[in-house]
């Protein structure tokens, strides 16, 4: 097969091109990413098409203006890119976009009569949109929308293209909400990279004897769902526990994280490499986003041995469900797997339930570890996601066929 990808950014494109590209199926890889940055992923330059204007553009609006100014642009950013990409997908079997950044080569390849995947790596557009509204509402905040020229743009990808490729049930269950048919969604959970996330030798201290370590990482933002994990913490009343915040502030959450005691570290930006070094110190992962398409900090955490405390719309559940469809109801509407727990959005007393219930009994950690890392070693690395992805694209050339 010769498969194209078109990708603005990098998301998780670039691990799906390494996966195509070591099985002989990778065409070109389109991207604004500079090719020395490719490099890392061992894709050639032969097979990699650079439009890095639109790179360095992006930099220099967040430097300028920050997240509110990249919004007001981003139309402008993501149609320029749109329209050169298209200029480089001749001798293409199937092209596989992202979204927001691949009309024009939709178009083209509907024209041809060439199947085409677009991914959509968050809900449904306008779901994304009426979340994200509804809950800087609820906090008292102001929301950036996204571009409404940009949402029409995605709504007319999504009628281009002959599948939309989503990370988890919550994705999925967004487009079916809307209308849109089961057939012409393909969904396929993420990868991590197990050489680098790893449990080590020596696992933690029981929580029972050195207060239960708990740990997050991404933005600190209210998309995070950041207000509903430091209540939820605080709720559980944890002795000697801790809670880590790794990830950059976000201006929106800056008063509430300066109100947090001593118990909970916020320790900004970090590398890969310390970041693993933190997780083999915790006890849990916890992830309470009110909308994500799937976080893959969750597959990280669970890689080196993390029980996984996530909500509904987190692509969590996928993960904690790829052990068997199997759980068991617990109270405040906690679903239990054997690696961690599902909660609700909205809901910290579900969180605090959770914490509480790990932090009391050194045994349930201890097999929720071991389920954590029995689930990272079977399911969750990128040759898995590849070849799923693959069967999935010989399937449509088969019906093209």
């Amino acid at each position: 097969m010769k498969i194209t990808i078109v990708v603005g950014g990098r998301w998780h494109a670039f691990d799906l091109a390494r996966e195509l590209q070591q099985a002989g199926h990778l065409h070109r890889l389109i991207t604004n990413y500079p090719r020395w940055f490719v490099k890392r992923w061992g894709i050639p330059n032969d097979n990699v098409v650079s439009l890095p204007l639109t790179f360095w553009v992006v930099k220099a609006i967040y430097k300028l203006g920050g997240e509110s100014l990249m919004m007001r642009c981003q139309w402008h950013v993501h149609r320029w890119f749109a329209r050169r990409a298209v200029k480089h997908l001749e001798g293409s079997e199937l092209i596989h976009g992202w979204s927001q950044w691949s009309e024009p080569s939709l178009a083209w390849a509907k024209q041809r009569g060439i199947p085409t995947v677009l991914e959509r790596s968050s809900a449904h557009i306008l779901e994304q949109s009426r979340l994200l509204n509804e809950e800087h509402r609820r906090l008292g905040l102001k929301w950036a929308a996204t571009h409404p020229r940009i949402e029409d743009m995605e709504l007319r990808e999504y009628e281009l293209c002959s599948q939309v490729a989503v990370p988890s049930l919550f994705v999925k269950r967004s487009f079916l909400e809307r209308g849109w048919p089961a057939k012409r969604l393909f969904r396929n959970a993420l990868g991590v990279d197990l050489s680098r996330f790893k449990a080590t030798e020596q696992a933690p201290r029981p929580p029972e004897v050195s207060g239960l370590r708990v740990i997050y990482a991404g933005s600190l933002s209210v998309r995070k769902g950041i207000p509903d994990l430091l209540e939820g913490f605080r709720q559980a009343n944890l002795a000697n526990g801790t809670l880590t915040l790794v990830g950059g502030e976000t201006p929106e959450l800056e008063g509430l994280l300066k109100q947090q005691n001593h118990q909970v570290r916020c320790l900004g930006h970090l590398p890969q490499a310390e970041l693993v070094e933190h997780y083999a110190a915790a006890h849990c992962f916890v992830m309470a986003s009110i909308e994500e398409g799937m976080a893959m900090v969750q597959m990280q955490a669970l890689a080196c041995g993390l029980p996984l405390i996530c909500t509904t719309n987190t692509g969590g559940e996928d993960l904690l469900r790829l052990q068997g469809s199997g759980s068991v109801q617990r109270d405040h509407d906690v679903e239990e797997f054997p690696a961690g727990y599902l909660v609700p959005i909205h809901r910290p007393d579900a969180i605090s339930w959770c914490l509480q219930a790990l932090a009391q009994t050194s045994s349930l950690w201890e097999q929720k570890r071991e389920a954590a890392l029995d689930l990272a070693r079977s399911e969750l690395s990128w040759s898995a996601y590849g070849k799923r992805a693959i069967a999935n694209y010989q399937a449509l050339l088969e019906d093209k066929g």
